[in-house]
């Protein structure tokens, strides 16, 4: 913690939360990092956090992040005419996130 003077104790405050809140979103980031399936380790490494105020964003800009966190149907695209064909065969879920969010800390 940083010394402000007594008479600036809102500061101090702001401060004091600011720094709170980077170690937690720091603290959820590890988690996530630590929980996410690795295959190849691109998702993995591409995890990052960005805080612009009062708001933080945790995750990644890959285009199946969202696939193996929350699962999904699979499915190909027909050669001859084009169209999407769902097996039927679905992709269980593999949240890291969400539990790297709501984790107990103390």
């Amino acid at each position: 913690m940083k010394y402000v003077p007594s008479g600036d104790w809102r500061e101090k405050i702001a401060a004091d939360v600011r720094d709170l809140f980077g170690r937690l979103v720091g603290e959820v980031l590890e988690d996530a990092q630590a929980m996410v399936p690795v295959d190849t380790g691109h998702l993995r490494e591409s995890l990052s956090s960005e805080i612009r105020g009062e708001t933080a964003r945790i995750g990644s800009d890959l285009n199946y992040a969202l696939y193996v966190e929350e699962g999904h149907r699979v499915a190909y695209r027909d050669p001859h005419t084009g169209e999407t064909v769902f097996t039927g065969d679905i992709v269980p879920p593999q949240p890291y996130l969400r539990p790297a969010l709501f984790r107990r800390r103390v």
